[in-house]
């Protein structure tokens, strides 16, 4: 799983770049943690079912009708585990796809501090104007360092660990401040996809549903369109708007053939009753 390596590459870097977040790295390896045991878990029932299933299609006996209650019934639980097992690859998905914009986040950081840092043997403000500097200096040096901030890393890192730790309305404000500020980095899209992730969480479906949209009508081929496609349809199933549900399900199915999100999106038409 290659996200183990990302959390530990990532665990250097965040070291090397001075932009600790323990918070944020500790939840990401508790949720790779999670999820190979998880994963461990399922491949064990399904390992069971399947040599269960076997056995029983190679057993003679004269009671078929038992026999083929019992088959369906291993039948229906082995669906049931590769379910489950559908939901925690997504969930492995996730993980890296977080892992992996934290890292970038630590690029940009990197680069920030680079370009923010001031070349050897350039002399302060201190030693152009004594020891505390020119008044000059020191009202110009507030006024840039006030006009730099807050960064694009540090109020998208904020609002990222706002929304790991379930911070959820704190999350929004920063995410729309992201947006709001710099609505043309590459992560922009991101943050509005996260304002749809965040009300989704909170159950707040029909909010979900307004920041996916205004997210698909700002940047239509983000690489999170699919994400944002798949999570209307399930905030219209949430809000019992089954056939408008299903609508986007289809869309999803139609639009993104071969991705994790098309293959969820089948399995819950699957259990809609409209595979």
């Amino acid at each position: 799983m290659r996200v183990e390596g990302l959390v530990a590459a990532l665990s250097v870097a965040l070291a090397a770049s001075g932009c600790i977040m323990p918070d944020q790295l500790a939840q990401y390896q508790k949720d790779v943690a999670d999820v190979q045991q998880s994963l461990a878990t399922l491949s064990k029932s399904q390992s069971e079912l399947d040599k269960r299933l076997a056995a029983l299609e190679g057993k003679s006996g004269n009671d078929d009708t038992v026999k083929r209650a019992e088959i369906a019934d291993l039948k229906a639980q082995l669906d049931t585990v590769v379910r489950q097992t559908t939901a925690t690859v997504d969930k492995v998905d996730q993980v890296n796809v977080r892992v992996d914009r934290l890292s970038q986040d630590v690029q940009v950081a990197r680069d920030a501090s680079r370009r923010a840092a001031p070349p050897l043997g350039v002399p302060g403000a201190a030693d152009a104007g004594g020891a505390s500097g020119s008044p000059a200096l020191v009202a110009g040096a507030a006024a840039a360092g006030a006009a730099a901030a807050p960064s694009p890393n540090t109020l998208y890192t904020s609002a990222y660990a706002d929304f790991s730790k379930g911070n959820y309305a704190l999350a929004i404000q920063g995410f729309e401040e992201y947006a709001e500020r710099y609505p043309d980095t590459e992560l922009s899209d991101n943050a509005m996809y996260w304002i749809g992730e965040c009300n989704f969480s909170q159950g707040s479906f029909k909010s979900a549903i307004d920041a996916f949209d205004g997210m698909l009508e700002k940047y239509p081929q983000s690489d999170k369109a699919a994400a944002a496609n798949l999570k209307k349809a399930l905030a219209f199933v949430q809000l019992n708007q089954i056939g408008q549900g299903i609508e986007q399900l289809r869309y999803v199915t139609a639009n993104y053939p071969g991705t994790d999100e098309a293959r969820i999106a089948t399995d819950r038409l699957q259990s809609l009753g409209k595979p």
